[in-house]
């Protein structure tokens, strides 16, 4: 797949929520995932461990306040998206975050996602 198949195809299972079913999909079984240093749950390299860092976070979102990604902005081998996610925790904390995500391709997969967060 193009870099520009992957963007496009990553924004459409985004935007359904399809968060899990992206990354079995999309990225490739090395992948790494980068977070800002700051941030609680860190790094993690590999696609299975991608996989359950995803798992933990969505099982405790109670409710979806608002949710929305930008269409993708494509080079050869990189695309960017901005993601807005509003939710409510099952501890009924409210997290909102407005974050840029750069994602690397290579050889039809997304090799590294990197976030943009305060």
């Amino acid at each position: 797949m193009t870099t520009i198949t992957i963007a496009n195809k990553l924004v459409e299972l985004l935007r359904e929520k399809k968060f899990l079913e992206a990354q079995q999909q999309l990225f490739a079984t090395n992948a790494i995932n980068q977070e800002p240093d700051k941030f609680k749950e860190k790094s993690v390299v590999g696609l299975e461990a991608m996989v359950q860092k995803e798992k933990r976070f969505l099982l405790y979102v109670k409710k979806w306040n608002h949710f929305e990604v930008s269409e993708p902005l494509v080079s050869k081998d990189h695309f960017s998206i901005r993601m807005i996610t509003d939710v409510t925790m099952v501890n009924n904390d409210n997290i909102e975050i407005d974050e840029i995500i750069v994602y690397e391709v290579s050889d039809g997969k997304i090799i590294k996602e990197q976030f943009f967060y305060k």
